[in-house]
């Protein structure tokens, strides 16, 4: 296998370096969402009246299906971190433009409808329970498998296309191995940075309520990603 297919140290040592740059950006947002979604979650145990709410946003999760994970990704993902991000982006970052911002909505749309749809699978493989060795066994699927090689090269290839202008010819000239795997690592570094202790969160849940509950994690998580993918493009936003 040719070295540009290996993830050398130095590939690895770059990964980290975006990571811990979104993290020095944002992490008074980032501890703010975080805060809220603690919040949330000891509601849900500690305060009995709280879990009726919880319950309608499960029954309207399932009545709407993927168009409710469609909607609330977006939202989760897009359009709540933003608005945070208007309060705590540093001077010098350029915001994004009405075209980015249309091209990161139409992503977390159909992310929201993966990640749902991948949630149910892990119930369907692995079951509902909340034992330490499900927990663990869900985490490390999502983290080591679905993660690296499925939603980030995706969510790579996305970008990719509109770096490209929605232009296939460019878009397919641009799309190369090591350059996926280059843009991929600073995400998924930053990943198991962030997502580990909240899926095992998530995961203790009913099934019903670990998508709601991802929903306030990716809104933390996003704000890291899209601050990577941005400079990944445009080393000065």
């Amino acid at each position: 296998m040719s070295n540009e297919h290996i993830a050398s140290p130095s590939a690895w040592s770059k990964s980290v370096a975006p990571a811990w740059q979104a993290l020095k950006t944002y992490w008074p947002a980032i501890l703010f969402i975080q805060s809220i979604a603690l919040a949330l979650v000891l509601s849900y145990y500690w305060i009995e009246g709280s879990r009726g709410i919880f319950n309608q946003i499960a029954t309207l999760k399932i009545e709407l299906g993927p168009l409710f994970a469609a909607a609330c990704t977006v939202f989760s993902g897009g359009i709540f971190p933003e608005l945070i991000k208007r309060i705590f982006r540093p001077k010098g970052i350029t915001p994004p433009g009405f075209g980015e911002l249309i091209h990161q909505f139409i992503m977390w749309a159909w992310v929201g409808i993966l990640v749902d749809y991948f949630y149910t699978l892990q119930s369907v493989l692995f079951g509902d329970g909340t034992d330490v060795t499900t927990l663990l066994i869900k985490v490390v699927v999502d983290q080591f498998i679905f993660a690296p090689f499925v939603s980030f090269p995706l969510i790579t290839l996305w970008f990719m296309l509109g770096e490209a202008h929605y232009r296939p010819k460019p878009f397919r000239e641009s799309i190369r191995l090591a350059t996926i795997r280059d843009r991929v690592l600073p995400l998924w570094t930053t990943c198991l940075i962030f997502w580990p202790v909240m899926l095992c969160i998530v995961y203790s849940l009913p099934a019903d309520l670990q998508f709601p509950l991802f929903l306030l994690g990716n809104a933390a998580y996003s704000l890291l990603m899209i601050f990577i993918i941005r400079r990944q493009n445009d080393p000065h936003s």
